[in-house]
C-alpha cells in the first residue's frame, strides 16, 4: 500500500503544502543536505582515527607515556 507524505512549510500563520515541482525541489534539497553531513561526519571520524593512530605511534616510537604525549599536544 502506497503512501504520501505531504510537506507543509509555514510562514508565519500561512501554511502551504508543498506539490509538484516545488516538492521535488524540496526533497532533492533535503537529501543532498542529508547525504552532505553523512560524508562530513565520516570525513571527521576518519581524521579522528587517523589522529589517534599518529599519536600512538609516536608514543610507541618514542616511549612516551600518554601523560607525557598529553603534555606535549
Amino acid at each position: 500500500m502506497a503512501t504520501t507524505n505531504k510537506i507543509l512549510i509555514q510562514d508565519g500563520d500561512t501554511v502551504i503544502e508543498l506539490t509538484g515541482a516545488d516538492k521535488e525541489a524540496f526533497i532533492a534539497d533535503r537529501d543532498a543536505r542529508i547525504e552532505t553531513q553523512r560524508l562530513l561526519e565520516a570525513k571527521e571520524a576518519e581524521r579522528k582515527e587517523a589522529r589517534e593512530s599518529a599519536i600512538k605511534k609516536l608514543a610507541e616510537i618514542a616511549g612516551l607515556t600518554k601523560e607525557e604525549l598529553a603534555s606535549i599536544l
